[in-house]
């Protein structure tokens, strides 16, 4: 039913469509998609880039409020392939936001991709996955921006501006629903209160049944809800003088990690049947104060922000249908930053900019892991056989637990974070000769990273015999707690060479370092305080043997070194045909030193982050953006990454020996990202629509291994995304569609207890969306 009257309404707009003038489309406004050019976002400048936008001499990506709306991205994992070499998969949690550009990524804890907020940097990847509501537009620079940006923007940075009261006002409001239960409301008021004092207010609640089965009991094994809100008010307190504040609040509630075991042999993956809870709830809160203080020879600006996050992480760790183990880790997030930037706002061949940022980001965590029945016998049992192996001298050990026959290891983690840094960078404009530019640029960046950890053995107990005879019962303990930092001291330097040849072209050279700070890794404690309550157990019994397996000191095991690179790249940005076709071609090369991987610990009950050796990753990168006729655009956004291992020797699980990977895929990252998208926007004559929409997207990855061994993968896949809609007055009407082509894939893998599992991409679906706009 709902497929012919989709065909009724199409074939219908189609009867009444007629050939209208630039200027009506323009005038019109209650067109939420309107008939641009191929250059149609207004820019504005940045509080501490040298260069216009338009102009960077480096890989940019610029997404419009028409370009977010046709392309249906309601979150960041929704710009993923649409932005060349960039991939964002959706699995787990709201927690998990793992970002990849150019081999460049971070599974777990830390980020290499920065992420800013109408100027406010989040500090952790855990708060990256939120709705995107009134965005004004989204900029997404690829390849290091340390100079500028700092840490943990190796691979680039995103930025997002939302829309300010002050330059647009009005009320809209929506309603959208489709199959899987799905159901989003969002609301949002701009309003001038003066001429020089705007506010606004907006909302969305979101929720979905779920799209995966546990069968286990039934249910649907990854449902969501989810639901926030933006207050924003501008000032313009003089001519030259503005204020900006900001309170956003964002609350999620899901369950989650719908994984299901993967057979090796036949590819196929089993259904889920997890017995044990997996959620995730957070809430999270972020607070700016942006001042601005601008006249004809600089600009002054200040940016201060607090954020907070709680969080509340339930995860079945063997997810299966036994009780094996279990985590439930939760997280308390407080963090400050403060940022002083001045630059040049004048029409003077040089541009300089100066600027000093500081922050204080304090992490709690409680991550309790606790045994049960199952794991008793299948884990912690068999490793203590291994332990005595053949040794008919060696006592027999029994594992023993509570009264529930279940094993406590508590675990509470606090790692405050602080830093300092001081940058310039400055733009030589027409150097010797007309149109040829060099950007210079260098930041001194500190930072500070501590970690007290209190993380111990309860409820153990092992019951030991000597040759058949009972010896007694005897608790099992050990306890670990301390405190350990680190410094990190980093130069970041970047310098780039760019020559405009016509004012529609121009091309440039740049090399920039990049760096991902190093930390702590927490989670893999319950692991380490095993192997010192074996061994400690082992002292009493065996202390020859004992010896020879003394447990890794904790500092080793708990910190991970930074990663570095060198990026080289050259381009080049044309206009093609005026007003008609824009093309962008990058070249890059990176050097990576020390890259990071998420690994998980020796008996498999805890991830940690290793330094993996050297890798390199070379690749290119094409955009087109063309006005093929009057209301019909096209985009094709291309990425080729080619990211391997020079040097990284390992332990193989399997083996249990050491192996290089020399020339080894990187895990994680698409060897191809592509997008290829249409829109078609018409004003409607003598006819009872005023507007007709209609936009479709493809976009696709892989090949993606997905262990650093290459022995597991995903084939290049695609997804087709479609919508069309109908506008009356200020009512819109929109069908759209995710995955059309219900397209079967693997949206993320791992192995755990030398089992494997996979999360399958999100099926196809369908649902309409009514919004008005007055």
């Amino acid at each position: 039913m709902k497929q012919r009257y989709l065909s009724v309404l199409v074939a219908g707009a189609f009867f009444c469509l007629q050939t209208v003038s630039a200027d009506e489309v323009n005038v019109n406004k209650n067109d939420t998609i309107k008939t641009y050019n191929i250059d149609e976002v207004i820019v504005t400048s940045s509080t501490k880039e040298t260069n216009d936008l338009r102009l960077l001499p480096g890989s940019v990506s610029i997404l419009s409020p028409q370009a977010i709306s046709g392309r249906q991205i309601d979150a960041l994992k929704d710009i993923s392939a649409y932005v060349p070499n960039l991939y964002m998969p959706d699995y787990g949690s709201k927690m998990t936001s793992a970002i990849y550009i150019r081999g460049i990524g971070a599974r777990s804890s830390g980020q290499s991709v920065g992420l800013y907020v109408d100027n406010v940097p989040y500090l952790d990847k855990s708060t990256f996955d939120f709705e995107l509501n009134d965005i004004q537009r989204m900029e997404i620079l690829r390849g290091p921006q340390g100079t500028l940006y700092g840490r943990n923007a190796m691979g680039g940075i995103v930025n997002i501006y939302t829309l300010s009261p002050l330059d647009y006002q009005g009320t809209k409001v929506s309603l959208s629903g489709g199959n899987y239960g799905a159901f989003k409301a969002k609301a949002s008021h701009f309003s001038k209160l003066s001429d020089n004092l705007g506010i606004s207010l907006s909302g969305y609640y979101d929720r979905n049944d779920g799209f995966f089965v546990n069968e286990y009991n039934d249910t649907r094994a990854d449902k969501e809800e989810s639901a926030g809100g933006r207050f924003k008010l501008d000032w313009l307190i003089r001519l030259n003088l503005k204020a900006q504040y900001t309170f956003n609040y964002d609350y999620v509630n899901q369950r989650a990690f719908p994984y299901g075991q993967y057979d090796k042999t036949t590819g196929t993956v089993a259904p889920i049947r997890i017995n044990d809870p997996s959620s995730y709830l957070r809430n999270m809160l972020n607070n700016s104060l942006y001042l601005e203080w601008k006249t004809d020879k600089f600009l002054l600006s200040s940016t201060t922000a607090y954020q907070y996050l709680k969080d509340d992480m339930k995860m079945d760790q063997d997810y299966t249908e036994k009780s094996i183990f279990t985590l439930r880790q939760k997280q308390k997030q407080y963090a400050w930053s403060e940022e002083v930037a001045i630059r040049s706002n004048d029409k003077k061949n040089y541009q300089w900019s100066f600027g000093a940022y500081g922050f204080y980001n304090s992490l709690n965590t409680d991550g309790p892991v606790i045994f049960k029945e199952d794991g008793l016998k299948e884990i912690l049992q068999d490793a203590f056989d291994k332990m005595i192996g053949d040794n008919p001298n060696a006592p027999q050990l029994t594992v023993a637990g509570d009264d529930k026959n279940q094993i406590y290891f508590p675990g509470y983690f606090k790692t405050p974070t602080y830093g300092f840094a001081a940058f310039h960078q400055s733009t030589y404009n027409n150097l010797f000769t007309e149109g040829l530019s060099l950007t210079a640029g260098i930041r001194l960046d500190y930072e500070k990273a501590k970690l007290n950890y209190d993380s111990a053995v309860d409820s153990m107990k092992i019951a030991v015999s000597m040759f058949g005879r009972p010896m007694g019962v005897f608790p099992m303990e050990a306890h670990l707690k301390d405190e350990t930092s680190q410094d990190f001291l980093q130069v970041l330097p970047k310098v780039s060479l760019r020559y405009q040849c016509s004012p529609g072209t121009f091309t440039y050279v740049s090399v920039a370092k990049g760096y991902k700070t190093g930390g702590y890794n927490v989670q893999m404690f319950g692991d380490l305080v095993q192997e010192y309550a074996k061994y400690d157990l082992m002292k009493k019994f065996m202390p020859a043997e004992a010896e020879k397996n003394k447990p890794s000191d904790v500092e080793s095991v708990a910190s991970y070194k930074p990663e570095h690179s060198w990026n080289y790249e050259m381009g080049i940005r044309s206009e093609l045909i005026k007003n008609r076709l824009n093309a962008e071609l990058t070249l890059f090369y990176m050097d990576i030193q020390d890259i990071q991987l998420t690994t998980f610990a020796q008996n498999g009950s805890g991830r940690m982050i290793t330094n993996g050796g050297k890798a390199d990753s070379y690749g290119v990168e094409i955009s087109l953006r063309s006005l093929l006729a009057e209301g019909l655009t096209a985009d094709l956004n291309y990425g080729f990454t080619r990211a391997t291992f020079r040097n990284y020797l390992a332990i193989d699980r399997e083996s249990k020996q050491e192996v290089n990977y020399k020339d080894n895929f990187i895990p994680y990252t698409p060897r191809h990202t592509v997008s290829l998208g249409l829109q078609y926007t018409r004003l409607l004559r003598n006819c009872w629509l005023d507007q007709f929409t209609a936009s479709a997207q493809c976009t696709g990855a892989g090949k993606i291994f997905w262990t650093e061994k290459n022995d597991i993968s995903q084939n290049f896949y695609a997804v087709l995304n479609a919508k069309v809609g109908v506008r009356k007055g200020a009512v819109n009407f929109n069908v759209w569609s995710r995955n059309l082509t219900n397209t079967d894939y693997q949206a993320f893998y791992f192995e755990s207890f030398d089992n494997s599992f996979i999360q399958k991409g999100k099926p196809f679906q369908i649902g309409a969306e009514i919004a008005v706009a007055f």
